[in-house]
Order: C-alpha cells, then sequence, then structure tokens
C-alpha cells in the first residue's frame, strides 16, 4: 500500500515490498528516510549496485544523491518513509547527511530512538491527508533526531568505516533470529573472536551482544503488538535462548516486562 502527496515535492510512503525496488534515483533533486518495520535486506547502492549495506527491524536508510534499490532478505520487508525535495533542508542539513558523494547510511540506534522515529513517521503517514499538515516540522524532527543517532555511531566522525564490519552487521541483521555466538560469527569471517571483538567496538560503539539484542527486541515489540504467540513464542522467534534471558533483556532496553508492553499496545488484551 501506498500514498502520497505533492505537497512541497514531498512524499510519503508505506510499502510492502515482495522483492526489490528503486528507494531514490540520482539526479532527482531528492533525499529519502524509510524506516524498516518488518523483515531484513541490504540496501544496494550506485550506478554498478556493487556496494551495500544490511539493514534489519528498526533501522533507519538515510538516502541521497545517488541510485538506491533494498532488496529484502526472503523477497518481503515493510517500509515507512518519505522522499524530500533537497531544497526542503537548510545547506548545513544536506552538507551533513545528503553533501554530493557521501554515501547512504543505515542508521540503528536503541530502542528509544526507534520508537521516536517510528512515531513521527507514523505521525506523519497519518496526517498527510490534512491540507494543514506541518510536513516541515516532522521533516525537521527527523533530521534532528537523526543527526544524532548519526554522530553516535560514528563518534563524532572519528571512527574509520570498516567494510569487514559493515558485512558482519549485515549478517547479522539478517540472521538476528538465528543462535548467534561470538565464536561462530568469528569463524565465519576468519577472525579470531578477540580480534572480533576489538574491532566490531572500535568501528560501532557496540559489542555484538548490544548490536544483536537491540535488533532481537526491536522484532520482539513487533510481534507483541501484532500477534498473540505467547511469550515463550516470541522470545524463541526473535533468538533468545531462554525466556528468562529475553524478559531480563526486554526489561533493560524497553523499561517494562513484556506482558506490560503487550498490555498497553494493545488496548489491554495480551
Amino acid at each position: 500500500m501506498k500514498r502520497e502527496s505533492d505537497s512541497a515535492g514531498m512524499q510519503v510512503q508505506r510499502l510492502r515490498l515482495a522483492g526489490p525496488v528503486c528507494l531514490l534515483r540520482a539526479g532527482s533533486g531528492e533525499g529519502g528516510l524509510y524506516m524498516l518495520l518488518e523483515g531484513s535486506g541490504i540496501l544496494h547502492w550506485g550506478q554498478g549496485m556493487d556496494s551495500g549495506l544490511g539493514a534489519g527491524p528498526g533501522a533507519v536508510m538515510v538516502l541521497g544523491r545517488t541510485d538506491c534499490v533494498f532488496e529484502p532478505a526472503g523477497g518481503r520487508a515493510v517500509l515507512l518513509g518519505c522522499r524530500f525535495p533537497l531544497e526542503m533542508l537548510s545547506e548545513a542539513q544536506k552538507g551533513r547527511l545528503f553533501g554530493s558523494g557521501k554515501p547512504p547510511l543505515v542508521l540503528m540506534g536503541e530502542a528509544a530512538w526507534c520508537k521516536q522515529i517510528n512515531t513521527l513517521l507514523e505521525l506523519l503517514a497519518d496526517d498527510w491527508e490534512n491540507a494543514d499538515c506541518p510536513y516541515r516540522l516532522y521533516l525537521s524532527l527527523l533530521i534532528h533526531y537523526i543527526n544524532r543517532q548519526a554522530d553516535a555511531q560514528s563518534g563524532g566522525g572519528s571512527q574509520p568505516r570498516n567494510e569487514t564490519v559493515d558485512k558482519i552487521c549485515a549478517y547479522l541483521i539478517a540472521n538476528y533470529n538465528q543462535k548467534l555466538t561470538l565464536g561462530g560469527v568469528a569463524a565465519r569471517f576468519y577472525l579470531s573472536p578477540y580480534y572480533l571483538s576489538r574491532l566490531f567496538r572500535r568501528v560501532t560503539g557496540q559489542s555484538i551482544v548490544d548490536f544483536i539484542n537491540v535488533r532481537r527486541i526491536e522484532a520482539a515489540r513487533h510481534l507483541l503488538e501484532t500477534t498473540d504467540l505467547r511469550i515463550s513464542a516470541v522470545a524463541e522467534e526473535t533468538g533468545f535462548s531462554t525466556t528468562a534471558h529475553f524478559r531480563r533483556v526486554f526489561r533493560e532496553q524497553v523499561g517494562v516486562s513484556p506482558v506490560q508492553y503487550r498490555a498497553v499496545h494493545r488496548g489491554g488484551k495480551s
């Protein structure tokens, strides 16, 4: 399903994908912000589409000035986001996120940040058909939170990009619901567990365990909101080895238990 408006040239889209889709074209003068609500996949960009970054539940893709194609893993995914003329942004905003030669970003923040972005996009989508929709305000708020996360994820620009870590992130995002171990991931990429642990934290600012758990909890929140699966089944579906471990990590990240979260987000029905 897709809903669009031509107000100021901005478009709001909710996309249910059954295959690859072109999200942005080079030379269009547009930028794009898309959040992955369901599924996982790879964002490809450039003329040859030979560059790619992994994206999983809760990831936000920041696109601009180049061809961008999202390829869902398993053939299905749900995206919510918008495209907008870059002229809607200030020069500082354009240069920071959408400057010439800058590659797309895939931002993967903590649960609270994911919730902020999701809430803003849902409000924008719900309000879009209204004549007085403050779309510029929504866009400014989205850019504000995205800039903050981009700074946090890059360490203020001081941390290097690393192709090996990008590939590891893509693998972890696509396989977050599997029984992953540090040793197993290290062996897959021909690294020692010790070196992988240090490299991953240096580049991303997170441990591998924390990175995986953020993805798992975001997926678990979606299941709690949209299904009647038992808590133990949600834990198993999202890759946790035990229900107790799932409950502990969920409370640490979200602030409430899975049962409480479901009660609030499903009108008291569990």
